[in-house]
């Protein structure tokens, strides 16, 4: 009996055991909690109510072919119910800007496609189901056939436009018809040679001889279709006709194709001295197989001809200037997409070097008048376009597109060949899309105005507070502590973390600078927790062991709070470097269109592709942030610190196109501002790595925000726009002095100064020869011997030049000549940086060769 018993006992233990790693594998399977998306997104689920459009009264004279709209104190909003194109009149200037050039007919430049743009308020672009793209204008496809309604609004009015064919077609006519009814309805009521060509297109059915049916291969073709359907349409065919010939013959109505239409509404409204656009997309309505993949909004608005002077502000980096009629006609335009690519894209993949847009915003001076562009809603899926003249129309002219869909490309090998096809996510953005256009004159129609209005918004927002006040101003370190690094046992390759600085040598290098009289450190270290710079899960939260004790990094948070600074210990949410337990990336990861994990790879600018020997990371879906931000908070709780530096919330904005639960950039949006308030709520200090302009309301300090443009080869001028914007209210700093590609010290000091930003380093204890043959071997000059007694020479000097300026606004950025720029500050100082090898008189004011010059007193 115990022989039988043994065997029944270990076969129970085996089904315990085949249960519990059933339950283990169930619930690693689920992987992290997921937010609710859908409660993150701001849907207009009805529209506002209109009424039928009426002239208000004016007694301005008007804008010639146009009734007035709308009206209020700084504004008038004009309509032309011809051609849907609307005019804004400023009341305090006299000046016009108009949604389309008014002398567009006499463009002796544009042709075809080109023609129907310049009158045009909205384009579609969208794609049938084997992937064609094409586009679609509300001109030539809803305009020109008077496809459209207008009712007015509180203020302002609304334009629905059907855009697209919503004709029958070939549906028109009877695809099956009876010989006799042939007869009697059509062809004898036709003269001989029209009658002829009819019954030509038709042909006795297979089976059933009685039964003429369509010849779609001749009569889908388009001058086909109209004789007959003219045709049919003289000889009295009705639809009451076709209804019978159809129910007589089993098919319910024609070929059962659909054509390409799309409903989308257009609203304008005047509000507080602005002109404010809206598209609804939650009230735009498809056809059939054709998906909208992307909008055009205004592609034509304030255009500027070729006889006018200005430029077109756009935010590539800190900002960049394209001159109107620059006469690049051989370059492309510029485009760019706000917030930098979605990394779940495929021109994320495929790489580029530029710098990001970070903010929403876009405009033009022409002349004497300026307007400003502000994208309030859908600014996660914009994306800026801007070209002048000479090219393919004779107009400058700048706006703005939406992407409503996720697209990527799937790649199908046969043998040695590659088929790309194109893939659009099935879900569309339901948010709205709004955009602010502001105008401005004299002095402040610039980019200098430009700055001081989008910043007056902001702070009228509470998305900018004032600095609060100091002595001096920072000087940022990244202190890079552990690295992994390959190595081998006994020929045994493995991976292992190796110590660039520990908690104990970076209090020392904080107690040197402390005596050479930098106070103010703070210090945002870099491979602090477990497995090092690219770390672990974050709800994994401890100190990495190389590098010291906990108690060890508390005296460094404490010796730092003394001499008057913060440590900042950094964290990456969204890119998952390790699949440790922590994350599943089969539920946990975000997911491209094709349905694949999203995992990346490092950007190899010699490549000029991504590099999986880098080392590669998942992106984190979305919906999951919730949950490690809540895990990673509760842990780091019980360390104390001060301050916090988030690698990514800042920086990265990704989408996720999981089948059963797709999130779109905007949602993206709203889950990460969420966990940055919270974030913020919870530490004193919020360090924000790349300063995308929706982080701004939560960051104390910025690093790595842009100090230059892409070099894009149509912009002409690199502007500190986005300096401009935040400078007084958020301290900042662009990338670190010895890591950057401009290795001359002094003219990193000039360009400090002029952008009035605080220095930064990137230093380690070891040497850096001991990152060779780890993923951070480009960090080549992070030994901080090497770069100290210039870091203490150049923070004192930037420091005196800056610290009397650092809680003032930059109102005005002047480039007098190539090389010399004036920036003058709110408090009444003015800062000359001459760039140039040779001595420079500025409004009698004399600067020397790569030199500074400061003006005025402190108010």
């Amino acid at each position: 009996m115990k022989n039988r018993k043994l065997p029944a006992a270990v076969l129970a233990c085996a089904a315990v055991l085949c249960v519990l790693a059933a339950a283990v594998l169930y619930f690693s399977s689920r992987g992290a909690e997921a937010v609710e998306a859908s409660a993150y997104m701001e849907v207009t689920a009805e529209l506002e109510a209109g009424s039928e459009l009426a002239a208000l009264p004016d007694s301005t004279g008007g804008v010639p072919g146009m009734i007035l709209a709308a009206d209020d104190a700084e504004l008038s909003l004009y309509y032309n119910a011809e051609t849907t194109e609307i005019a804004v009149k400023d009341k305090r200037t006299g000046q016009i800007w108009y949604s389309n050039p008014e002398g567009r007919n006499e463009d002796t430049l544009a042709s075809g496609f080109e023609k129907e743009l310049l009158s045009s308020q909205l384009t579609v672009l969208f794609r049938d189901a084997v992937g064609t793209l094409e586009s679609y204008t509300n001109f030539a496809q809803s305009i020109s056939s008077k496809q459209f309604t207008a009712e007015s609004l509180k203020n302002g009015l609304r334009i629905t436009y059907t855009i697209g064919d919503t004709s029958a077609g070939i549906d028109a006519l009877p695809r099956y018809i009876s010989q006799a009814r042939l007869e009697e309805k059509v062809l004898s009521k036709l003269d001989a040679s029209t009658a002829k060509y009819v019954a030509t297109r038709y042909y006795p059915k297979e089976g059933s001889p009685d039964i003429m049916e369509r010849i779609d291969a001749q009569v889908s073709k388009p001058l086909v279709l109209k004789k007959m359907t003219a045709a049919f349409v003289l000889a009295g065919y009705s639809a009451e006709d076709l209804a019978q010939d159809n129910a007589e013959n089993g098919i319910g109505g024609g070929s059962g194709t659909s054509k390409p239409n799309f409903v989308v509404p257009l609203e304008y409204r005047l509000e507080e001295g602005s002109l404010v656009v809206t598209v609804p997309v939650n009230q735009v309505k498809e056809s059939g197989q054709y998906q909208i993949r992307s909008l055009e909004l205004l592609n034509m608005f304030g255009a500027a001809d070729r006889l006018t002077d200005g430029y077109m502000l756009v935010p590539d980096g800190s900002g960049s200037l394209i001159r109107l009629n620059n006469g690049k006609v051989k370059e492309e335009q510029y485009v760019q997409r706000v917030y930098g690519p979605d990394p779940n894209d495929n021109s994320y993949r495929r790489g580029q070097v530029s710098q990001n847009a970070r903010m929403p915003v876009f405009g033009m001076k022409a002349g004497d008048g300026a307007w400003f562009a502000v994208i309030e809603k859908g600014d996660a899926i914009a994306s800026i376009a801007a070209d002048i003249s000479g090219k393919k129309n004779s107009y400058n002219f700048i706006h703005s597109s939406y992407s409503l869909r996720g697209e990527d490309e799937l790649e199908l090998y046969t043998g040695a060949t590659i088929q790309e096809i194109q893939l659009l996510s099935e879900e569309i953005y339901k948010g709205d899309i709004q955009v602010r256009y502001s105008f401005l004159s004299g002095d402040k129609a610039s980019y200098s105005g430009m700055a001081e209005l989008y910043r007056d918004k902001l702070v009228a927002e509470k998305a900018l507070t004032p600095l609060a006040e100091e002595q001096s101003i920072p000087f940022y370190l990244d202190m890079l502590g552990a690295v992994d690094k390959q190595k081998s046992l006994l020929g045994v390759p493995y991976r292992s973390e190796i110590s660039m600085t520990s908690f104990r040598q970076a209090a020392l290098i904080a107690g040197q600078l402390k005596q050479d009289g930098i106070g103010r450190l703070l210090m945002r270290y870099t491979g602090w927790s477990g497995k090092g710079v690219n770390h672990s899960t974050p709800d994994k939260l401890k100190t990495e062991s190389v590098l010291g004790s906990r108690s060890e990094l508390t005296a460094l948070r404490d010796q730092l709070a003394q001499d008057g600074g913060t440590l900042f210990p950094d964290v990456a949410f969204q890119q998952i470097y390790h699949n440790d337990g922590g994350f599943t990336p089969s539920s946990d990861a975000a997911r491209f269109v094709t349905r694949e994990e999203a995992q990346l790879y490092p950007y190899n600018r010699a490549l000029n592709r991504m590099d999986m020997t880098l080392g590669g990371y998942y992106l984190l879906s979305p919906a999951k942030l919730p949950y490690y931000v809540d895990s990673f908070m509760d842990k780091y709780a019980g360390f104390g610190m001060e301050g916090v530096s988030l690698r990514d919330l800042g920086n990265v904005l990704s989408s996720d196109f999981r089948a059963s639960r797709v999130i779109q950039r905007e949602t993206a949006k709203a889950i990460v501002m969420e966990q940055l308030d919270r974030i913020s709520q919870d530490v004193d200090q919020t360090m924000v790595s790349g300063g995308n302009a929706y982080a701004w309301p939560y960051a104390d300090h910025l690093i790595h925000v842009p100090e230059s443009s892409s070099g894009f080869a149509l912009t002409d001028e690199t502007v500190p726009f986005y300096q401009m914007v935040v400078h007084g209210f958020i301290s900042y700093t662009g990338a670190p002095v010895n890591l950057s590609d401009e290795q001359d010290m002094h003219t990193q000091l000039l360009h400090s100064i002029e952008l009035g930003s605080a220095p930064y380093f990137s230093w380690s204890y070891e040497p850096s020869s001991k990152l060779k043959f780890t993923h951070f071997d480009s960090m080549y000059a992070t030994s901080y011997l090497d770069w100290y007694e210039q870091a203490v020479s150049m923070y004192k000097e930037v420091n005196e030049v800056l610290s009397p300026v650092q809680h003032a606004q930059i109102v005005n950025h002047t480039r007098h000549q190539e090389g010399v720029v004036e920036v003058q500050y709110s408090n009444g100082i003015s800062i000359y940086v001459n760039y140039t090898g040779k001595d420079v008189s500025v409004q009698g004011i004399a600067v020397g060769a790569g030199q500074y010059v400061i003006e005025g007193e402190p108010s």
